[in-house]
């Protein structure tokens, strides 16, 4: 695959640390590994709002609710998405670990799985035509295949809306 990027790879070869430190963001010591400091995402006024923890490479903006990995970060402050992020740190236009760059691309992020299959039951009494549906936007005959609808019975399966899945016991009756 030409466009394969290895997002494992790419968020354990880039520091939080460097890439705070591209980003000018100032922050102070609060623990071992911790730091903390303004938000340079939403740029707000709280001196604590963004708490970073360099050992797991992760951060946390409290006040604009934002937070993950160095790809999470590159993302908001670049306003791209994480695809993007991965990319421009794969590419050396954000900070890069040199000791790790070169395996970036090199390793798979998960092996591959075969497909699910589907399931050995289908849930009966589902009301495809619900109006709850048509107000989500959801037409009847698009509910009816993918076993969407509402369910108007309580017991085995909460009353209200479901997705066509339930357990088996429901197949016996």
């Amino acid at each position: 695959m030409a466009n394969w990027l290895d997002f494992k790879a790419i968020k354990r070869g880039v520091s939080l640390q460097s890439v705070l430190r591209h980003y000018e963001v100032e922050l102070r010591r609060s623990g071992p590994d911790q730091y903390r400091g303004g938000c340079p995402i939403h740029r707000g006024e709280g001196r604590d709002t963004f708490h970073a923890n360099l050992a797991r490479n992760i951060f946390h903006g409290f006040a604009c609710g934002a937070g993950g990995t160095v790809l999470d970060l590159v993302a908001a402050m670049e306003g791209c998405t994480l695809r993007e992020a991965a990319e421009k740190l794969q590419l050396g236009k954000a900070p890069v670990n040199e000791s790790v760059a070169s395996r970036i691309g090199k390793e798979r992020v998960t092996e591959k799985r075969r497909p699910l299959l589907p399931l050995g039951f289908v849930l009966r009494g589902v009301d495809s035509t619900h109006p709850y549906l048509a107000t989500r936007g959801i037409q009847p005959q698009t509910a009816a295949h993918f076993g969407v609808g509402f369910y108007p019975v309580a017991g085995q399966c909460p009353a209200g809306p479901t997705v066509g899945g339930n357990d088996s016991r429901d197949s016996r009756r």
